[in-house]
């Protein structure tokens, strides 16, 4: 499947990127960062501009993200016990909700970037549970920002070594996230050291 969407990207260009990134939002699982990765290779040789490419990325990544947010708005617990029901989708379902419940608001920018998997569900999850839509968006539109530039302008930089980069990338979210958790244990253990303190007191 990934042959063919980089074949289509080459003919059809900026509009397969657009409805791969925008399907891809909303849980579908299509190859859309390393579609994105090649696109920025295009970009370097100039078959794509590279603002264009930049705007119709991140313009589907949004739209996507706000779709996924009101379709679990509009339908409610339902469309998390439909998700649940699939074999396939339950644990990625069961993650984003652990996600979002340890982290709150920081999860949209975290399963955006570092855990780009769980972002779909995440955004369907806040839909249901009726999260703020302005703060859902803000948060939103940083990750994805933060999403669309690092993958274009590494296609762009090392066109020719998409597969090295992206499993590159997949290297250094496993070491960001490893971090993030390992940053994350600390705070809990330092905020329990001193409540422990302050018993002994």
């Amino acid at each position: 499947m990934t042959e063919t969407l980089l074949a289509f990207a080459t003919d059809y260009g900026l509009y397969v990127v657009f409805f791969v990134v925008f399907i891809a939002a909303l849980g579908v699982p299509l190859p859309a960062s390393i579609l994105v990765l090649t696109s920025g290779g295009l970009a370097s040789t100039g078959d794509i501009l590279l603002i264009e490419l930049f705007l119709f990325t991140l313009s589907a990544y949004i739209l996507g993200d706000q779709a996924a947010y009101q379709l679990g708005k509009i339908a409610g617990p339902n469309l998390i016990e439909k998700l649940s029901s699939h074999r396939r989708m339950s644990p990625v379902l069961d993650k984003s909700e652990k996600v979002y419940r340890k982290y709150g608001v920081f999860a949209i920018l975290l399963t955006r970037t570092v855990l780009s998997p769980c972002g779909p569900y995440i955004a369907y999850l806040c839909g249901v549970w009726g999260m703020n839509r302005a703060q859902y968006s803000v948060t939103a539109l940083a990750g994805s920002s933060i999403w669309s530039s690092v993958y274009i302008m590494l296609g762009y930089s090392f066109a020719g070594n998409v597969p090295e980069i992206s499993d590159l990338m997949r290297s250094v979210m496993l070491v960001t996230l490893a971090g993030l958790f390992t940053l994350g244990f600390g705070y809990k253990l330092a905020v329990s050291w001193k409540a422990f303190k302050r018993q002994l007191v």
